[in-house]
C-alpha cells in the first residue's frame, strides 16, 4: 500500500499567498487613489479653463479693450485679474506706413485659487486683441 501524501497547505504557503494578495491589493488601491486624484485635478483644470475662456470672451464686450487693469472674483475661492496693455509687434517689411490699420493689445488674465491641499495656485492666460484705431480722436488719443 502507498503512504498517503500530505494534503492541504503548509503555514508558510498560506502566509506567502496572503502576502502576495495583500501586496496586489495595495497596488490596486494605489492605482485607484491616483486615478481619483487625477480625475479631481482634471475637473479643477477644466473648470478653470472654462472660467478663463468666459472672462477672456468678455474683453471687448463688457471689458473695454484699452490700457488698464480690472479684477474680481468668480466665487469666494477663485479670483481673477486682467491687465490690458498696448503691444508693439515687430515689422520686418520694407513698406513705410503713416498709419497703423490696427492696434494690438496684450490681454493677460491671472486666475488665483486655493487647491484641495490648501496651496495658493495661479494660472496665467495671455492673448492679443486687435482693435481698429479711432482716427477721430487724433494722434495720441
Amino acid at each position: 500500500m502507498k503512504a498517503k501524501g500530505s494534503q492541504g497547505f503548509t503555514l508558510i504557503e498560506v502566509i506567502a499567498s496572503f502576502t502576495i494578495l495583500a501586496m496586489t491589493f495595495m497596488v490596486i488601491l494605489e492605482i485607484l487613489s491616483n486615478s481619483s486624484r487625477n480625475t479631481i485635478k482634471s475637473s479643477e483644470q477644466t473648470k478653470l479653463a472654462l472660467l478663463a475662456q468666459s472672462k477672456m470672451d468678455e474683453v471687448g464686450i463688457i471689458i473695454p479693450v484699452e490700457e488698464g487693469s480690472e479684477s474680481g472674483s468668480f466665487d469666494d475661492d477663485i479670483s481673477w485679474q486682467i491687465d490690458i496693455m498696448p503691444y508693439e509687434a515687430s515689422y520686418d517689411g520694407d513698406v513705410e506706413m503713416d498709419f497703423v490699420p490696427v492696434e494690438l493689445f496684450k490681454v493677460q488674465l491671472v486666475i488665483a485659487w486655493v487647491d484641495g491641499l490648501g496651496k495658493n495656485r495661479e494660472a496665467v492666460f495671455t492673448t492679443l486683441k486687435a482693435m481698429t484705431p479711432d482716427f477721430e480722436r487724433g494722434p495720441g488719443g
